[in-house]
């Protein structure tokens, strides 16, 4: 998937050689997405989308993206692209018709996770692009969604006057990973970590996707909009369809301004489920809203409970609360909390180098960012004659879930057959769950099925890096080149680890 949206975007890019040329096709496809979506379809799906799409003065600016699967499955994108990598319309352009050139799946990170490797590959930034994608399923009344550092998504349940926060764990796309230390000091990393979860609509919910610039929009006293300004009016105008809502929005916003200029845009998806509940066997059923998150009110109530015993553990917390945070888990209690004390902040992933960090470990950390490591590691598996057990294992494994899927995997294993593209599937699965030792030996058995496994040497390469074993990830990157010269960025890499280390040393030794 992933090098799929990278060939597609040089190819497109490629095709478009004037700007009057860029002109006609950025025109042309606009039209062919937002803002009109036929009512007819909206009726037939029982999905009422809009969107609202206000400029603001900086560089920067908010791609918006609907991708129709068929009658029931709609995919909508909100993306942040920071002012240091929009060069042109063209790039949004041709990233749009990228992503239509992908296979629909199921997996909203999965999605993400292609976007990660083709921003990493050819738009370079330091901050990332924050970025939240949603998969609807209206056929099973389900959304699927993940987000890569981006705020949260509202959903509002006007039957019940609820307000849930819906997010996932994940890192703006494009950044670089960086090496660390765990709790027993063993090398890890921290590879993009995108999940996606699933939870079923009821009749009437509406979800509010928004760009940090709804939030950030100022007055002249220098006052933001703010996300309390926005639960207000989400209550008091949430039963509304999606346009009447957002003209809604789109009043108050500028009500609020009075005229000051906008500094970031501000971007609006709103979508609305008008199809009546199904009526499904307990055992079948998506999770509802409230089995995966905490309303507004009861994340309010966590936070003022953590405030009054700062002291208090997690699970200590939980007892305080009560059954129903209980029933949420440590997880999800652990990142709410998360989000209270870190916010909407994102910390740029190039950050300098710590005053007191030794000159090896900003070396090692530097050179763990370099290497090509998506491309080896997130990639899409199928497995011939899937089982039920098998294909839960590989839904976990798409929507980033991967202690889920090693775990389910484990039960199964004994039944899939022994192969080289096997223990490189699990290799990759054991380091991201940042087993290495295991992972190492998963590429040592592919290797002796197939001595020729450019896979399993790269993986190799890489766990040496984690390691900072430097020879063997020279050792490992000489002999993938040699089997393969296509291996253009691993080559890359390897010449500036081998340039770094002469420079450091003194010695040209791996350069035998």
């Amino acid at each position: 998937m992933q090098g799929d949206i990278t060939k597609n975007w040089h190819k497109i890019r490629n095709r478009i050689t004037t700007d009057e040329t860029h002109h006609d096709l950025r025109q042309s496809f606009e039209e062919s997405v937002f803002p009109y979506i036929p009512k007819a379809h909206q009726q037939r799906s029982g999905l009422l989308v809009d969107f609202l799409n206000i400029r603001g003065q900086s560089a920067a600016m908010d791609i918006v993206d609907l991708m129709m699967f068929g009658e029931n499955r709609i995919g909508v994108l909100l993306a942040h692209i920071p002012a240091t990598i929009r060069s042109s319309l063209e790039d949004v352009t041709v990233l749009k018709s990228a992503l239509r050139d992908q296979k629909p799946g199921t997996s909203a990170a999965a999605m993400l996770r292609a976007l990660d490797t083709f921003f990493s590959e050819n738009l370079r930034t330091a901050t990332g692009v924050p970025a939240f994608y949603i998969l609807f399923d209206q056929q099973n009344r389900t959304i699927n969604f993940a987000s890569a550092g981006h705020i949260p998504v509202l959903l509002y349940r006007p039957n019940e006057k609820q307000l849930f926060r819906l997010t996932t764990e994940g890192n703006a796309l494009g950044l670089a990973p960086h090496a660390f230390r765990d709790y027993s000091g063993r090398p890890g990393n921290s590879l993009p970590s995108l999940r996606s979860e699933e939870i079923r609509l009821q009749q009437h919910d509406m979800l509010i996707i928004m760009s940090d610039g709804a939030l950030s929009a100022r007055n002249a006293w220098g006052e933001q909009f703010g996300m309390k300004r926005m639960v207000k009016l989400i209550r008091k105008y949430g039963h509304m369809q999606p346009t009447p809502f957002l003209v809604e929005a789109q009043n108050a916003i500028e009500q609020f301004t009075l005229g000051e200029t906008l500094e970031n845009d501000v971007s609006m998806v709103t979508l609305k489920n008008m199809l009546p509940d199904l009526d499904l066997p307990q055992g079948t059923r998506t999770p509802e809203a409230q089995d995966r998150f905490l309303t507004l009110e009861e994340e309010e109530h966590l936070w003022r409970v953590a405030e009054k015993h700062p002291e208090a553990r997690i699970n200590e917390l939980m007892d305080l609360l009560g059954e129903r945070y209980q029933t949420l888990g440590y997880e999800r209690i652990r990142a709410c909390l998360a989000a209270q004390q870190h916010g909407s902040n994102h910390k740029s992933a190039e950050t300098p180098r710590k005053r007191f960090e030794s000159l090896e470990k900003y070396f090692h950390r530097e050179m763990l960012q370099a290497f090509p490591v998506r491309q080896l590691l997130y990639r899409k598996y199928e497995f011939r004659g899937n089982t039920a057990a098998i294909k839960t294992a590989l839904e976990h494994y798409q929507n980033g879930h991967f202690q889920e899927s090693l775990i389910a995997f484990m039960k199964v294993r004994k039944a899939i057959a022994d192969s080289e593209a096997v223990h490189c599937f699990f290799g990759n699965l054991y380091i991201l769950v940042n087993m290495t030792i295991k992972a190492k030996q998963e590429f040592l058995k592919a290797i002796k099925l197939n001595p020729r496994s450019v896979h399993a040497y790269l993986a190799l390469a890489y766990i040496s890096l984690l390691h900072e074993d430097y020879d063997n990830v020279i050792n490992n990157l000489r002999a993938a080149i040699r089997l393969d010269d296509r291996l253009q960025e691993y080559d890359a890499f390897l010449k500036k680890l081998v340039l770094e280390l002469d420079r450091q040393h003194g010695v040209n030794e791996w350069l035998a």
